[in-house]
């Protein structure tokens, strides 16, 4: 059978009420139309729902038992109109996040701020991990967005858009240290810190020293750029990472001279076209922007 919604929402008035003139008023149609509605109803279920008399709309027994679902079902339907309004408004909701502990830092941290001070009661849940983990995540649909820097991801079902760039660089403590590098291969000289090879940011490195006929040989290979930082502050080397984050971290690291040469790394959001984001996720991508 099939079910129109209005009918049944007619006769909920019209057994709430027990009379045609009250639900008229509340439906806003002419009793005539009322009277059609419940006709049909009946007909389609086979059954009588009211004794009509001058005194107004009685209700039968299976009138009775079917205004008790009908009435539940209904207030269910208004139930879930109201949850969507509530994410609908942001008063509710929830946004998962994929991005490095460094792009955390140095692209969601003021986003978050603000945008939490705006909604404060919407879930925002980050994962941290390596972009083609997180780029899986996404796929799958664990995630509703990422972001990532610069990389060779082609990926046919997701919407890559750049929204930033950082400088990346290598960075010393001159406590340890001299700028005197001219050339890449002078840093094979030193104690060298880098990012493991399957991270983006090495990726690219690799690439630059690539065109200049170099390969580095870092004495030390870490997760994070923000151990690299760390350990540059402390004399065990000298390391390649994002210059803003460095210097958030560590205002007496410097930049090497040699940085010149390394161009501007991109930064993109990833969305799956296969997935709507979430009212809570386009407004905060906005925020981002």
């Amino acid at each position: 059978m099939n079910v129109d919604l209005e009918l049944y929402r007619i006769f909920y008035v019209v057994a709430k009420y027990g009379h045609m003139t009250k639900a008229s008023l509340e439906l806003h149609i002419s009793q005539p139309a009322i009277s059609q509605a419940i006709k049909k109803l009946e007909d389609q279920l086979g059954g009588t729902l009211f004794l009509r008399s001058n005194k107004g709309m009685e209700l039968t027994s299976e009138g009775h038992m079917f205004y008790d679902y009908v009435k539940g079902a209904l207030e269910l339907i208004k139930n879930a109109e109201n949850e969507f309004t509530s994410f609908k408004d942001l008063s509710k909701g929830e946004i998962k996040i994929g991005c490095s502990t460094t792009l955390t830092k140095l692209v969601l941290m003021d986003a978050l701020k603000e945008f939490h001070s705006n909604y404060p009661n919407i879930i925002i849940n980050i994962t941290n991990d390596l972009t083609s983990n997180l780029i899986n995540d996404l796929k799958l649909g664990k995630l509703d967005f990422v972001i990532f820097n610069e990389s060779n991801i082609k990926e046919t079902n997701l919407h890559l858009e750049k929204i930033k760039e950082l400088k990346q660089g290598f960075i010393y403590n001159p406590d340890y240290y001299k700028d005197t590098f001219k050339y890449f291969n002078d840093l094979n000289k030193v104690s060298l810190i880098l990012q493991k090879e399957e991270a983006n940011s090495r990726k690219l490195l690799d690439y630059i020293c690539l065109k200049n006929n170099v390969k580095l040989l870092p004495k030390m290979e870490v997760v994070s750029q923000e151990l690299i930082t760390e350990f540059v502050n402390i004399g065990l080397g000298i390391g390649f990472t994002s210059i803003d984050l460095a210097i958030k971290n560590h205002n007496n690291l410097k930049e090497l001279d040699i940085n010149k040469k390394i161009p501007n790394i991109n930064i993109y959001l990833a969305t799956n076209k296969n997935i709507s984001l979430t009212f809570a996720s386009k407004m905060f991508i906005k925020y981002l922007k």
